[in-house]
C-alpha cells in the first residue's frame, strides 16, 4: 500500500513522470523563487522594510515551508524509481544541481530565520538560478557543459597561470612596497587583493606602487593581466563556435550519409565487373551485362 501511494505521489511531483503536475508545480516553483528574489531586494529598502516588516516575513516562512515540504516530498517518493532507490539513490537524488540549490536555501534558511531574523534569508537570492532549469534553456545548458568538457584541460592551463601570475606578481610586489607602504603591503596575502584587482584590470586604486620598481612591476603586472585573463574567454568562444557548427552540419547532413569526424560521406557503390544492379520491381540481382537479343 506505501509503495503503491509512493509511486501515484511520484506521479505528481516528478518532473520526468508522464501525465502528472511535475512540470506544473516546477512551474508555480519557479514564479514564488523569482518572487522570494524580488523580496530580498525590497527588504534591503529599509522604509520598505519597515512598514511591510510582518509581510514580509510570513512571505519567506510560508515560501520556504512550501519548498521544504516539496523537497521532503519528492526524496520520499523517489524511491520508487530505480535511479533512486536505496540510500544512494537517494543521495543520487539530492546531487542534481536544482535539488541540491533547493537543500542550500533550505537548510541555511530555518536557522537564520529562527536566530537572526534581521537576515531574513537572504539565502534565497540564490533561488534566481532555477531559470537556468527552464525546459527552454536546457538544451544551452547541455551545449555548454560539452564545451566546457571539452575545453578542460585548456581552461585547467590558463586559470593555472592567471593564479600564478597573481601569486608570482603579489610576492614581488610585497617586497618592493613593504618599507614604503607598510599598511597596505603589510603581508604577502594582503598585496593578493592589489595582485587580484589589477590582473582583472579592475583597478579600484585603493592599493597603488608608488616606488619606482613597484610601478615597474605594476606595469607589467597590468600587461599580463590583460593577456592571461583574456584566455578562459577566448577559449569558451572558440569551443563555442566550434559546437554550433558541429550541431549545424549534423543537422544539415542528409539521411543515408555516413558522418566521419564531421565530415558527410555518401556510402560508397561497388564497382567493377562483379558490380550487380537490382531490380526496382522484385529486388533481384540483374547481370551487369547486356543480355541477349533474340
Amino acid at each position: 500500500m506505501s509503495s503503491s501511494r509512493k509511486r501515484r505521489v511520484w506521479r505528481l511531483v516528478s518532473t520526468k513522470a508522464e501525465g502528472g503536475t511535475g512540470q506544473g508545480l516546477e512551474s508555480a516553483a519557479l514564479v514564488l523563487a523569482s518572487l522570494n528574489v524580488l523580496a530580498v531586494i525590497l527588504q534591503s529598502i529599509d522604509a520598505v522594510y519597515g512598514r511591510f516588516e510582518l509581510l514580509f516575513d510570513a512571505f519567506a516562512f510560508v515560501s520556504v515551508g512550501l519548498f521544504t515540504i516539496l523537497f521532503v516530498v519528492r526524496l520520499w517518493a523517489a524511491a520508487t524509481t530505480r535511479e533512486y532507490r536505496g540510500s544512494e539513490g537517494r543521495l543520487r537524488f539530492v546531487r542534481r544541481p536544482f535539488v541540491l540549490l533547493d537543500l542550500l536555501v533550505i537548510v541555511v534558511f530555518w536557522p537564520t530565520f529562527i536566530w537572526l531574523p534581521e537576515t531574513l534569508g537572504g539565502i534565497r537570492v540564490l533561488w534566481l538560478a532555477r531559470i537556468f532549469d527552464l525546459p527552454r534553456f536546457r538544451r544551452s545548458r547541455t551545449r555548454f557543459k560539452r564545451i566546457i568538457a571539452a575545453q578542460r584541460e585548456d581552461l585547467a592551463i590558463a586559470f593555472s597561470g592567471a593564479g600564478m601570475l597573481v601569486l608570482i606578481s603579489s610576492t614581488l610586489m610585497y617586497f618592493a612596497e613593504r618599507r614604503a607602504q607598510p599598511e597596505a603591503f603589510a603581508s604577502i596575502p594582503d598585496a593578493l587583493w592589489w595582485g587580484i584587482v589589477t590582473l582583472t584590470t579592475v583597478g579600484y586604486g585603493d592599493v597603488v606602487p608608488i616606488t619606482p620598481l613597484g610601478r615597474i612591476l605594476g606595469a607589467i603586472t597590468t600587461f599580463g593581466g590583460i593577456a592571461f585573463f583574456a584566455l578562459p574567454s577566448s577559449i569558451l568562444a572558440a569551443g563555442f563556435f566550434a559546437e554550433r557548427e558541429r550541431e549545424v552540419d549534423e543537422q544539415e547532413v542528409p539521411d543515408g550519409v555516413e558522418v566521419t569526424d564531421g565530415v558527410g560521406t555518401e556510402p560508397t557503390k561497388p564497382t567493377g565487373e562483379n558490380s550487380q544492379q537490382s531490380c526496382p520491381h522484385c529486388g533481384g540481382a540483374l547481370d551487369s551485362t547486356e543480355t541477349e537479343t533474340r
